[in-house]
């Protein structure tokens, strides 16, 4: 690594990778499921109190409420329970990718995907804890706020209260859109640092401050341009996915017979897929880039119990071709991440974390040269031993 602007430009390379993607398309099937699972409970179990057939015939796989037109009242907890359950798994799955990339840049090309995992989950306090101890901490000077707003309706006291503590109360409140701020770099960057390094909850958040004060125009030009790499990959793999289908559904169709099994299959496995919202720019980018070829149909096709679970099979791999377009977009953001972070510690700090395998052997080496020191002094002494107890006996 050259430790500057141009690596960043690396980060389409090295986030194409099969291990990186399969880690990540992992991540939204596990976190899309458990988020899936909730919702459907907080749909059935919510104010209106939704069957299950309507419910699936409305949602498919992935129910999304509208705010203000999705009435679940007490039920909310469930969905947010569940919005919190797949950020947490795919922060997760981003800090597995940190890890697969630090060793990559290390030299270490077959570094193992369980690895990554194990080690990202072992993190999981840094990772999760970070973001929620700012939140605390906002809600804690939010609170301090009412309370002053409180104190101001006591007649006359209150109001001079108000007047004498306006501002230490202004700078507060300037204080918590700056930890705004810093919160939203935490949720951002703070995955690839616990994955990176290993760091506790006071590290991440050290290093999330550190990286915004010290580094701040550098850390907003970088993740806007990791962004568009992220997204633009996204995009391109979702169009040759696209034409990928295109000419499977009429390679399949080809020699298909008048029966129509295939168009059957075909419309059904499309059915299960969520309906794309009646906006016209959504329409045109899904219809050019997304992997389907039409918005889903409103009606079922009928058709025999085969071809019926056929189209259910086709609509699952439908997800996960899915998932797998929007994981490259992951893979990207997450190296792209790492690189970042590399970057930015090399500069304000001028630590190498690409060093730590160096590190780390040279301590191991010391280590095993101290033990066979301590071995050979043990012999020399048993040696010894044995000399004076054979000069006594002569």
């Amino acid at each position: 690594m050259k430790f500057n602007f141009t690596d960043i430009l690396r980060a389409p390379r090295i986030g194409f990778s099969a291990k990186k993607i399969w880690v990540a398309t992992l991540g939204l099937l596990i976190g899309t499921v458990l988020y899936s699972i909730l919702t459907y409970c907080a749909y059935i179990f919510g104010e209106i109190g939704w069957d299950l057939t309507s419910l699936w015939q409305a949602c498919r796989y992935i129910p999304i409420p509208i705010i203000g037109e999705t009435h679940f009242g007490w039920a909310w907890t469930l969905w947010i329970l569940g919005l919190a359950l797949f950020v947490g798994v795919n922060f997760i799955s981003i800090g597995a990718i940190s890890k697969l990339t630090i060793e990559q840049l290390r030299g270490d090309e077959f570094y193992e995907i369980t690895d990554a995992v194990k080690y990202s989950m072992k993190q999981w306090k840094a990772v999760m804890l970070s973001p929620l101890v700012l939140m605390i901490f906002i809600a804690s000077l939010l609170v301090v706020g009412f309370v002053c707003g409180l104190i101001g309706r006591i007649p006359y006291a209150g109001q001079l209260f108000a007047g004498m503590f306006f501002l230490p109360v202004a700078f507060g409140a300037i204080f918590i859109v700056y930890l705004g701020i810093v919160l939203l770099v935490s949720l951002i960057i703070g995955p690839s640092i616990a994955g990176s390094s290993e760091s506790d909850v006071f590290d991440t958040l050290f290093e999330v401050f550190s990286c915004l004060n010290d580094q701040t125009w550098r850390l907003i030009l970088w993740e806007i341009l990791v962004g568009l790499f992220a997204i633009i990959g996204t995009l391109v793999l979702g169009w040759i996915v696209k034409q990928g289908l295109v000419l499977m559904e009429w390679g399949c169709g080809f020699w298909a017979g008048p029966r129509g099994w295939w168009d059957i299959i075909w419309t059904r496995g499309i059915c299960y897929l969520p309906a794309i919202p009646t906006i016209d720019w959504i329409e045109k980018v899904v219809s050019r880039v997304a992997p389907v070829l039409i918005i889903a149909p409103p009606t079922w096709s009928t058709g025999n119990w085969a071809e019926i679970v056929g189209g259910f099979l086709v609509g699952v791999s439908f997800y996960f071709i899915l998932f797998f377009v929007i994981a490259y977009g992951v893979s990207i953001w997450s190296a792209g991440q790492t690189l970042i972070y590399t970057v930015l510690v090399k500069m304000k700090d001028e630590k190498n974390l690409l060093e730590k395998i160096e590190e780390e052997f040279e301590e191991e080496k010391i280590e095993e040269e101290t033990t066979e020191k301590k071995i050979e002094e043990h012999k020399e002494e048993e040696k010894h031993d044995k000399d004076k107890e054979k000069e006594k006996k002569h």
